[in-house]
């Protein structure tokens, strides 16, 4: 850490001092937070409250950085330690794949999901012909998207022996 000189009442630099020394001062009361301080080599005189304040702010800074990064590095510790656990066949599974079969699949699942709520829906408000309509056409819907995923995914299996 550097070293600070101290200007005394009678126009004279005092020290120097470790800003740990001028840190035991100023709790003393020997300096105040306005006593002029110059870091050694240095050519520009400052408040020692000015100092006191970026030093301290400095200092928490370095120990926040320090802190995240044991963090960091326990939280990839744990990682590396969970991965070790996990079974072999977990190791082996393929991302996810959005396919054509599948987009069928949700779009299935969402026609029953709007037909239900149409059907809820109309039902409430005593349309009871028209609730089941709605409630027909998306399980028909559903029916048909996911028959076409079935049948894209029989065709994939042909396509694959060949």
């Amino acid at each position: 850490m550097a070293n600070y000189y101290v200007a005394s009442n009678s126009n004279n630099a005092e020290g120097p001092y470790s800003f740990e020394e001028l840190e035991a001062l100023y709790k003393e009361g020997k300096i105040l937070s306005e006593t002029l301080v110059c870091p050694e080599g240095g050519q520009e005189w400052l408040s020692f409250g000015r100092i006191y304040h970026l030093t301290k702010n400095t200092n928490r800074k370095a120990e926040e950085q320090e802190s995240e990064s044991r963090s960091k590095k326990r939280f990839v510790e744990f990682i590396l330690d969970e991965r070790e656990e996990k079974p072999a066949w977990a190791n082996e599974q393929e991302p996810l794949k959005i396919t054509v079969e599948g987009m069928f699949q949700v779009v299935g699942a969402m026609t029953i999901i709007a037909g239900i709520v149409l059907f809820l829906s109309n039902f409430y408000h005593h349309q009871f012909p028209l609730a089941f309509i709605y409630l027909l056409s998306g399980a028909f819907s559903c029916l048909v998207c996911f028959w076409f995923a079935k049948v894209l995914t029989l065709l994939q299996k042909i396509a694959d022996k060949k």
